[in-house]
This record gives C-alpha cells, sequence and structure tokens, in this order.
C-alpha cells in the first residue's frame, strides 16, 4: 500500500466521526480554539516535548523566527533540556542564529494558557494577542502580535503513530497570520519593525524520523486568504508505507472555508539538487477538489533560505554514524504563490509569498 488515499464520501464521513469523537474524549470544542490550549499541555508528561513557534516577517524585508523549547524532539524520553532558538536575518540578508540553554528550573509555564519563561526570555498571550522578549550576546527581540486570522486545530490536534494510541504529535495554530510591531535591539542600537506574524504551538512523544520520511508544510497570506498547508510521508517497511497524510486549511477574513485535508493532493516536479546531499523541487502544484468546490495553490521559483543539518545537536562521533544510515536536513524556502479558489460561495485568484519546508528525517 503506497500512495495518496482514495478519498471516498465514505471515508470522509468515517474521519468526521472519528474527530467528533476525538473532540469529545478530550474535552475540545469544536470549530473553537480556548485559551488553554496554547499553555503547557506536556507538564504532566515526563516523556514529551513541547515547544511554541512564532515566525515573523517585516516590511524592512527582516525576519525574525522565535521558538521557546522544553527539550529536543528527537529526545522526547530525555529530560527537560530549556532551549530558546533565535534566527534573525537583516534586511540586508546577514544571519544571526542563537541557541541558550536553560536549567530545568528556569523553565516556568502555564498550563491554563500561552505563559511561558525560559531565563530572561518569556512570551505571554491569549489567542487574540501575545507579547514577547528574548535577548541572546548582542540582540534583544521585543515583539507585539495581533492575531488577524481564526486559531485553529487540524482535527482533534493529535495524530497518533501506532495502534494503541500511546505515540503522538499535536498540533494547534493560535495566529495562523496576524500582525507584529515591535523593536530589534542590536549591540544596543535599537530597529522598529513591523509586519506580519505566524504562531503554532506543537507537542508529542514520538521520535518523527522513526513514523515520518519527509514532510512538506507552508503557510501563507494573500488577499485576504490565510493558507496552511502539508503533506507527511510515512516512511516505508516491508514494502508497505509511504502513505501521504494531507492537512490544509483555507480562511478568508475570520471564517474558515475549509479545514479538510483529505482531498488535498500534491505533485512535484523540476527535482533540483540541494546543500548536503538532498534535493528539493521547484514547482509544487497543492489541488484541493471535493463535491464542495475545489481549491489551486501554484508554488513557483523557490528560494531556500534556510538549511539545517538535525544531527547538529549530536556528539561529534555520532554524526558520522547517522549519516551512514540517513540525511536528517531541514530546508525553508520562500516562494511565489498563485491561489485559485472556487469553494463555498467564493471565486477568487491571487498572487503572492509562501514560506514553505522540507523536512527530510532520511
Amino acid at each position: 500500500m503506497s500512495g495518496e488515499l482514495e478519498v471516498t464520501p465514505e471515508l470522509r464521513k468515517k474521519a468526521a466521526e472519528d474527530n467528533a469523537a476525538a473532540l469529545a474524549r478530550m474535552g475540545l470544542k469544536p470549530d473553537t480554539v480556548e485559551v488553554w490550549e496554547d499553555g503547557y499541555r506536556t507538564a504532566e508528561e515526563a516523556d514529551a516535548f513541547e515547544w511554541w513557534y512564532f515566525d515573523a516577517q517585516f516590511d524592512d524585508g527582516s525576519t525574525a523566527v522565535i521558538t521557546f523549547s522544553t527539550k529536543p524532539h528527537t529526545k522526547p524520553k530525555g529530560p527537560l533540556s530549556p532551549v530558546v532558538l533565535i534566527i534573525y536575518r537583516s534586511r540586508d540578508g546577514e544571519r544571526k542564529s542563537y541557541v541558550p540553554k536553560f536549567a530545568v528550573d528556569e523553565l516556568v509555564a502555564s498550563t491554563e494558557g500561552c505563559d511561558v519563561r525560559i531565563g530572561p526570555n518569556w512570551v505571554k498571550g491569549d489567542l487574540a494577542a501575545y507579547e514577547l522578549h528574548v535577548e541572546e550576546e548582542d540582540i534583544a527581540i521585543d515583539l507585539a502580535l495581533r492575531r488577524q486570522g481564526p486559531s485553529w486545530r487540524p482535527g482533534a490536534a493529535v495524530s497518533y503513530f501506532n495502534s494503541a494510541k500511546t505515540k503522538y504529535f499535536a498540533w494547534v495554530v493560535p495566529v495562523p497570520y496576524g500582525t507584529v510591531e515591535g523593536t530589534i535591539t542590536l549591540g544596543g542600537e535599537p530597529i522598529a519593525v513591523q509586519g506580519t506574524v505566524y504562531h503554532d504551538h506543537n507537542w508529542g512523544n514520538a521520535v518523527m524520523g522513526n513514523m515520518l520520511d519527509h514532510w512538506y508544510w507552508g503557510r501563507a497570506h494573500v488577499g485576504d486568504f490565510s493558507i496552511i498547508f502539508a503533506q507527511l510521508v510515512t516512511i516505508k517497511i516491508f514494502g508497505m508505507g509511504g502513505i501521504k497524510l494531507p492537512v490544509f486549511f483555507l480562511a478568508k477574513g475570520d471564517k474558515i472555508l475549509t479545514d479538510d485535508g483529505l482531498p488535498l493532493i500534491l505533485e512535484t516536479s523540476d527535482e533540483v539538487e540541494g546543500p548536503k546531499g538532498q534535493t528539493y523541487p521547484n514547482r509544487l502544484d497543492f489541488r484541493w477538489e471535493a463535491e464542495e468546490g475545489k481549491v489551486e495553490l501554484a508554488i513557483r521559483n523557490p528560494k531556500l533560505i534556510e538549511v539545517l543539518d538535525m544531527t547538529d545537536d549530536l556528539p561529534s562521533w555520532k554524526k558520522p554514524l547517522v549519516h551512514l544510515f540517513a540525511n536528517p536536513l531541514y530546508y525553508d524556502f520562500d516562494a511565489e504563490l498563485e491561489l485559485s479558489v472556487d469553494l463555498a460561495g467564493v471565486k477568487a485568484k491571487e498572487s503572492g509569498r509562501v514560506i514553505f519546508e522540507k523536512m527530510m528525517f532520511h
């Protein structure tokens, strides 16, 4: 068994029933994300990881990526190891990257909402608005975020990777699209910034490379449309696997047009060599089609803006051993996007930019 799932009316009905049951079991409200869902979700789980991710694109061409993490996602059974990832790219393209690590007692987080502190770094928000502060060496970032699109979770947020439902990965998107303003301080010199922002929150206990071969994930805001898309591809074992698992979210303003990922199909072409021995496509075409209508995303001319070797956290002696069997890399891109929508009484064509990634575990 491999390839796309055959999307039938029966399959969509069964998926909807399973999702409703999961929502009820987990105490979640359909179509509504609550403030507590962006709180500390693994506070009572010793063998789990968690992170809060913020990605800002400023009007002057600079960018900032900030992640508050409890431990590496590659080591869910390991002890808490709080870190704050800060990646800042200036409007001139100069990149600064920091990964300060902290003692366990320097991590303080609330289960009632997003209120996380790791050392001198903190973030606090209530879905509608957030404030954050991070600092390390010669940089300090202070930002105020305001949500402009509806908060969202894919289904019941949790994807299970075994029949016993003990291995899982979970995901909620408090801010699919928002505005941001604040100050970047470099070497004591403040720079006022404003722009757009995305925030999501992930947690789980599954080592992703044991279940997945690779994924594509992306987000965009064009015209009045907010978009999140993904395709996860499982590993192949004993000739089985390679199953493509789609995720899709499309909103116009504050109205979600669809978040049913099942009809989403990805076709890639024009594969080229990328850094460090992996490849990526120059053309990605997503097509979502069902009785309700059709949506198409055409992604072209990707510009590689980030490459991360996922073995960087390993001891130097262990990296060559890992690379004998796998080549885990992360590619991040900025690309052109053409969006076509004919769904739920909405017909539109928009063009703009899209941020997407290819995560490769093998």
